[in-house]
């Protein structure tokens, strides 16, 4: 159908390209492999191409010798040498063919073609679903769309395949001269000094898992970790699939300021105006401090992975970003069969990201049931999928005690437990949570313990 788009003379010119590919292949099979990379099997126009490339393919896979008599053989064993062209057609373009150097060059035309085939496509399918019965609603005809066109973006990036450690190595001695001279290298940190010194700042294309009971801090850890960077010149992007851009900027103020901010709406009329006479100031400060703040917030719920990634392209584009926030994990919607699947999708797609943006992606994740019974959590209690863990650079579980036991010795103490780096050694720093200011800040004064109650009764006569 796309075919009859273009003119004679396109359609000629593509064919040709096809055949140098083929004939390519043919002459120095060395180039498959690379090729194949380039431009897949379905790629090709007509079907004859793609019979004969299937045929390359999978002698190659089979490691079988590739040139026109072979592929002419394994095309008569599957019955399919008559639709290909019969060995008349494979001599042809082995004849043909001037060369093997500029094998690569006619698969990326062959591919470029190919693609805007698949777009023309996806638009039809695009006009057809605007009012093809039942009727949907335009948000999710376009999250369709945009899903359709992320995968068709990532079809076309082929990547630059292996390469030699040079380069990095180059990249990693340069990081060490500058540590050496005293220079400080690109990192994101979190504002927590002993948060900073166990995961020596968060570097480029990690995965930060943080993860926690209902109730633990997860979104005031990660909004506090984006304030910081926001307002320090290094722009934050937020996507919270829960919470509305106007309940974060509260909350914001709050922790800014350190002002108890929910008494500022109190149902206690004596409580909102002694909120407003003695904190009016502190809440104009924290106002000013945030305006132009480099953080931008995408409240939409139910986002796919593909929409987190295309949006997340679109503003690094407008300006380099330097932190994604993902709260949280398990409210993205994913592809897959199973719940489990569909979670590991979402997890690989964010790893995916941070990667491409070579920018870390911190990604709030809840417990299972397990957790909810209480006691310090472990990585096995990850909610729908074990790999969750697997794609983390970092995995941090936060643990109250004082939400368990309202006896706790240590009222406000959140231990932030490093159960994985890749990067450092795991362990446990200690915040203070005030989350009637919707912040944390680093816990300095002793951990008490509780006494062990003794074993032996003492009877009196």
């Amino acid at each position: 159908m796309m075919a009859k788009r273009l003119n004679r003379d396109e359609q000629n010119t593509l064919i040709a390209a096809e055949q140098m590919v083929l004939g390519g292949l043919l002459i120095n099979p060395s180039a498959i492999e690379e090729v194949f990379e380039i431009v897949g099997r379905s790629d090709f126009m007509t079907p004859a191409h793609r019979t004969i490339a299937t045929a390359i393919k999978s002698l190659a896979e089979n490691s079988q010798p590739v040139d026109a008599f072979t592929v002419g053989e394994e095309l008569n064993r599957t019955k399919k040498l008559g639709s290909a062209g019969g060995v008349a057609y494979l001599a042809e373009l082995c004849e043909q063919t001037p060369g093997a150097s500029n094998v690569r060059t006619y698969a990326h035309i062959a591919a470029d073609h190919a693609h805007r085939r698949k777009l023309l496509a996806a638009f039809d399918d695009f006009s057809k679903a605007v009012y093809t019965a039942p009727i949907r609603s335009v948000t999710e005809i376009i999250g369709e769309c945009q899903s359709s066109l992320s995968d068709l973006e990532r079809a076309r990036d082929t990547g630059t395949g292996p390469q030699d450690l040079d380069g990095a190595a180059r990249e990693v001695l340069q990081d060490w001269n500058r540590l050496e001279t005293g220079e400080q290298i690109e990192r994101v940190h979190t504002g927590w000094d002993c948060i900073d010194r166990r995961w020596k700042g968060l570097r480029g294309g990690e995965l930060v898992i943080l993860a926690g009971t209902t109730g633990t801090g997860k979104t005031v850890f990660a909004m506090q970790v984006a304030a910081h960077n926001a307002l320090n010149g290094n722009r934050a992007l937020v996507f919270s699939l829960e919470m509305s851009r106007r309940e974060l900027y509260r909350r914001l103020v709050g922790m800014v300021g350190r002002i108890p901010i929910g008494l500022a709406d109190s149902d206690n009329s004596d409580d909102r105006k002694g909120f407003y006479a003695q904190h009016s100031q502190g809440m104009t400060h924290a106002v000013s401090q945030l305006k132009g703040i480099d953080m931008g917030v995408d409240d939409q719920g139910a986002l796919h992975i593909n929409q987190i990634a295309s949006r997340a392209r679109r503003e690094h584009r407008k300006s380099p970003l330097s932190l994604i926030v993902v709260d949280y994990l398990q409210q993205v919607r994913g592809d897959g069969l199973s719940r489990e699947r569909e979670v590991a999708g979402v997890s690989a797609g964010l790893k995916a990201l941070a990667k491409e943006l070579d920018i870390p992606v911190l990604a709030l994740c809840q417990f299972n049931r397990e957790a909810a019974k209480g006691g310090r959590p472990n990585m096995s209690q990850l909610r729908d999928s074990g790999s969750i863990e697997q794609d983390a650079d970092i995995v941090a579980l936060l643990y109250r005690e004082d939400k368990d036991n309202f006896d706790s010795l240590n009222p406000g103490l959140v231990e932030v437990i490093t159960a994985k780096h890749r990067r450092g050694e795991p362990g446990i720093d200690n915040l203070k949570a005030k989350l009637n200011q919707f912040r944390m800040d680093v816990w300095t004064a002793e951990v008490l313990q509780a006494e062990p109650p003794n074993r032996f009764r003492q009877f009196t006569g």
